[in-house]
């Protein structure tokens, strides 16, 4: 972490007021950390999570390693794609769907929704569920 992301301020007694150039000082400080571990693209991308694998099946995505968990079609979108991420280490980017649909693509792995409800997938090898533009 970045020294600055670290202040090492003295403790303010909470009944005793700063006086004004310190209070604008620290006031300037804190803004200065407000973006402190931020991206300007969003969050981090997670860790991939340990031993397991995001596997694409007829039902949505098996989640191998995990003894038998899935993310199943029909799922809500933010779920998906927050579950997708953790397991693959990877965050979602959007990609351009039509047919009234919207895309997140995982890596190689493209997962469409409709409705915030998760309807299919693709990748270079193959598909399933609705895909875009159907």
């Amino acid at each position: 972490m970045h020294p600055a992301c670290t202040p090492r301020a003295p403790p303010v007694h909470p009944h005793r007021a700063l006086p004004r150039a310190p209070l604008t000082a620290a006031l300037l400080a804190l803004a200065a950390l407000a973006g402190c571990g931020v991206s300007p693209d969003g969050p981090p991308a997670p860790r991939p999570a340990p031993g397991l694998t995001l596997v694409p099946g007829p039902r949505g995505l098996d989640v191998a390693g995990s003894g038998g968990l899935e993310i199943g079609f029909g799922r809500h979108e933010r779920g998906v794609l927050e579950s997708a991420a953790r397991v693959a280490g990877a965050r979602p980017r959007p990609v351009s769907c039509g047919g009234g649909r919207n895309a997140a693509a995982i890596g190689e792995l493209t997962l469409v929704f409709e409705n915030r409800r998760f309807l299919g997938w693709r990748t270079a090898d193959g598909a399933a569920g609705v895909g875009c533009g159907r």
